[in-house]
């Protein structure tokens, strides 16, 4: 006679994160010190932007990443831009967190999409295809233009 047992399927809690609120102008003047612009008017002018923390952000990162398992880095067809768009999406429809961008500029390998995030008292880089959170002038990443 075989026997088996059933497990219990793994959840995965979503992360309790506070949320701040920031006015547009505070975002736009916030950019504009860090020589970021914001192309094709692509800013939400005369809305409220929400954020979080870093252990907010760190929290919300692992959460997606776990319940949205990235596919695999394929050139052309998955590439910087595109994980760094998915994981803006992601942390706006699961979270509301809209203080979180599209960031491009020059890395060690090159011109890349990566994201960057408003944390209580500053702005950092996320790294969408590895998950990684450092802060802005660290990992070599220099920054352009961003889309909020």
């Amino acid at each position: 006679m075989c026997k088996f047992s059933l497990q219990s399927p793994v959840t995965i809690s979503k992360p309790d994160i506070t949320f701040y609120e920031n006015d547009w102008t505070v975002v736009r003047d916030e950019l504009a010190l860090l020589n970021i612009s914001v192309p094709l008017g692509l800013f939400d002018a005369y809305d409220k932007y929400y954020f979080t923390t870093l252990w907010g952000i760190r929290e919300a990162v692992k959460y997606i990443r776990k319940v949205y398992p990235f596919p695999k880095y394929k050139r052309v067809k998955m590439d910087c831009e595109d994980f760094a768009i998915l994981m803006k999406g992601l942390m706006s429809a699961e979270f509301g967190i809209n203080d979180f961008g599209i960031q491009f500029g020059m890395t060690p390998e090159g011109y890349h999409a990566f994201n960057i995030a408003r944390i209580e008292d500053r702005r950092i880089f996320i790294e969408p295809q590895t998950g990684e959170i450092f802060e802005i002038g660290e990992n070599n990443y220099q920054y352009d233009k961003a889309i909020i």
